[in-house]
């Protein structure tokens, strides 16, 4: 009896390895990452490509090199992304996927990145109903933005993509920093600012940013607005007004490059509307 045992396990264990074997050897990964990135392009708005992809083992793919374009707006490049099924949520009704983004080189944990679950209604329907994740270290100076230098996000978020689509969120950027951007015949100079906080509540397809704070050798600064989700996601409306305190730190430079009216204390404000992949600014 133990002698037939021991031989059904062999041949069970040989079954199972023959079994990922072959599907490692014959499943259509090619098309299915294609497919994947046609899917996120159509609900982000953004049109997405990677340099190179490859099998995250047991249920996930990695690419790199990833750029997200959209018409009339900069490129955005990402180092490293990765999307997985979760596993213990295969026999589940509502299925969830894991995401994480990179920034960085080098060894995993000292690289910035963003993580996030994915709760999709079903598998019949691959829609995503919620949304929830964290941010880390994760430094947009390297996704390519422009006037972007630096700026270390981190975070949490929780968001109902449909229904009431109640949501909160909280940033935090650190060691922030905005590249000279020319204005007529003057420059604005760089602008640093070492903290910068957020909070949202969304409820009924509206975000409200209650708070929005900041403050760094180069002044204060203090906002509200909206935002309202929209698909695909490009397309959401942003409305933001930030008032601006600078100090004399940022007024001396400013005044050397051709903005002496920017005095210390002198409060601007800033007004931020449109969609997010077309944003007009007013002073």
């Amino acid at each position: 009896m133990g002698s037939r045992l021991k031989r059904g396990l062999i041949w069970a264990l040989y079954t199972g390895a023959m079994l990922v074997v072959f599907a490692l050897l014959t499943f259509p990964y090619e098309q299915l990452q294609t497919r994947v990135l046609a899917e996120l392009s159509r609900t982000s708005g953004w049109t997405i490509g990677a340099e190179k992809w490859a099998l995250a083992w047991p249920f996930g793919l990695e690419w790199q090199g990833v750029n997200l374009s959209s018409p009339g707006s900069p490129s955005v490049k990402v180092d490293r992304v990765k999307l997985a099924l979760v596993p213990s949520s295969l026999l589940q009704r509502h299925p969830s996927v894991m995401a994480r983004v990179e920034s960085g080189e080098g060894p995993e944990e000292g690289r910035g990145y963003l993580t996030g679950r994915g709760t999709l209604q079903g598998w019949s329907r691959p829609i995503l109903d919620r949304l929830t994740g964290t941010a880390e270290r994760f430094d947009l100076g390297k996704l390519g933005l422009p006037g972007m230098k630096r700026g270390l996000l981190k975070g949490d978020f929780d968001q109902h993509l449909n229904g009431s689509g109640e949501g909160q969120w909280q940033v935090e950027f650190t060691d922030l920093q905005l590249e000279s951007v020319p204005v007529g015949p003057a420059v604005v100079p760089l602008i640093r600012f070492a903290s910068l906080k957020g909070r949202a509540q969304c409820r009924e397809k509206l975000c409200r940013i209650e708070s929005f704070t900041g403050t760094g050798p180069d002044g204060t600064l203090s906002g509200s607005g909206t935002l309202g989700p929209r698909q695909p996601a490009v397309q959401s409306e942003l409305a933001l007004a930030v008032t601006v305190t600078i100090s004399p730190e940022f007024a001396q430079r400013a005044a050397t490059n051709g903005m002496p009216f920017a005095s210390p204390g002198l409060s601007l404000t800033v007004n931020l509307r449109g969609p997010v992949s077309n944003l007009q600014l007013a002073l």
